[in-house]
């Protein structure tokens, strides 16, 4: 009987999922749960409490039902870009700023005439800085999956994947020179996703029924996590993420970064990914429609239509990629009666911007995109699919496996020496 040996957990907007592999990579199980609706309307801060409530709550459930006696291993993923701080204790000092937080502009412009690469990733940093300058927020700066990994094995470290938005190079694998030198000890020590970090505590592992020893790895970013996930393996291969936002993954020999697109890209094994990420994606279909109805409208969708609409849909303002906009609103007038004929142009414009962002890889240098694979809740789309295919001129298919938690499962495996 095949037994759980590994676990990837994806730390989600609204919830996180944990999956469970086998020995040889088979996905036996995928469990979730959801936490609290954030404090705040634009759900730009979350409390980690609720996070740690809802992951706690999961894994002693599992543990009670005995599924958890076997884990060897087990990694995290955490959206790209969210950002909390913590106390000498691990404790979090306050809300977390999410990733779409507009927060951090004039850190973020002061960032940038320190003597870095002009094209370095640095909007965690600069959500760092503002709640340290802004709400007296001292203690060491953590990404989500990173807070995961320190409270379960009291280890203040990151992974290359998610230090890459705090200005970490991921090409020469080290902080540039002038960040230590500004902000000390509090970055944390950085390893390539999949690296063992440490076991979870004695603790821990008793409450949640685990064995003495599980090794928790380095994890990565949630985008990052789908493209393990996906079955992508040659160059010239895009996974498109499709959940609450827009997230694409390249896999290319050559690194390429611009910042004033929103283009960087992460180590993948010996290769790149070169990545970029919109707001666009699937929170601005569920403004206005519910999942059945979304599902019901599609069927009466034509795909081949022309976008003759244009929209640019956002959940709110600001736009990071295929251009950096700050201050850019929705584009979502003229709205016809029909509401079919509504999300129909939802469904191009989301489309439309995923096309010009791949466009964007190929113009700075990175390969032209051969195939798409689609993951996430937007990847089950017959429709979108169908939509996608004539705005991106390639084949559109759903990925191998769509889950982040899959993804972050195979770099648990990883750092058991059990994955490839």
């Amino acid at each position: 009987m095949a037994v759980a040996r590994h676990l990837g957990i994806d730390v989600g907007t609204s919830g996180l999922r944990i999956a469970a592999l086998d020995a040889p990579g088979h996905c036996l199980w995928l469990e979730k749960t959801d936490w609290p609706a954030p404090p705040t309307t634009d759900g730009h801060e979350q409390d980690p409490a609720d996070w740690w409530v809802a992951f706690d709550r999961l894994m002693s459930q599992l543990g009670e039902e005995g599924r958890l006696a076997d884990v060897a291993s087990l990694a995290f993923a955490g959206t790209s870009g969210t950002v909390l701080t913590t106390d000498a204790d691990g404790q979090p000092e306050g809300p977390a700023l999410m990733y779409d937080d507009p927060q951090g502009r004039e850190q973020l412009a002061a960032l940038c005439r320190l003597e870095l690469d002009p094209d370095a990733q640095l909007s965690a940093l600069a959500r760092w800085r503002f709640l340290a300058e802004e709400r007296g927020q001292s203690g060491r700066p953590v990404s989500q999956a990173d807070w995961f990994v320190a409270r379960l094995t009291g280890q203040h470290v990151s992974d290359s994947n998610n230090a890459l938005k705090w200005g970490f190079d991921a090409v020469a694998e080290q902080w540039p020179t002038v960040l230590p030198e500004r902000f000390g000890d509090r970055l944390p020590e950085v390893h390539r996703p999949g690296t063992a970090i440490g076991p979870v505590t004695p603790a821990l592992a008793q409450r949640w029924g685990l064995p003495e020893g599980v090794v928790v790895a380095a994890g990565t970013t949630d985008s990052m996590a789908a493209l393990w996930a996906s079955g992508a393996t040659a160059e010239g291969d895009g996974v498109s993420s499709l959940g609450s936002t827009l997230a694409l993954k390249l896999i290319s020999t050559r690194p390429v970064s611009d910042a004033a697109s929103g283009v960087y890209s992460h180590r993948f094994g010996e290769r790149f990914a070169v990545a970029g990420a919109s707001n666009t994606g699937g929170r601005v279909l569920a403004a206005f429609f519910g999942s059945e109805e979304l599902a019901q409208l599609s069927e009466s969708i034509d795909p081949a239509a022309p976008d003759t609409l244009g929209y640019w849909p956002l959940a709110g303002r600001g736009e990071r990629f295929p251009l950096v906009a700050p201050d850019m609103s929705p584009r979502l007038t003229p709205r016809p009666d029909d509401p079919a004929l509504f999300l129909g142009g939802l469904l191009r414009g989301i489309a439309r911007i995923e096309a010009l962002g791949y466009r964007r890889f190929a113009a700075l240098g990175g390969t032209a995109v051969r195939r798409v694979l689609s993951s996430g809740g937007g990847a089950h789309n017959p429709v979108f699919a169908r939509i996608r295919e004539c705005a991106l001129g390639v084949s559109v298919q759903t990925a191998e496996n769509t889950d982040a938690a899959v993804g972050a499962a195979r770099l648990a495996a990883l750092a058991n020496g059990e994955g490839t």
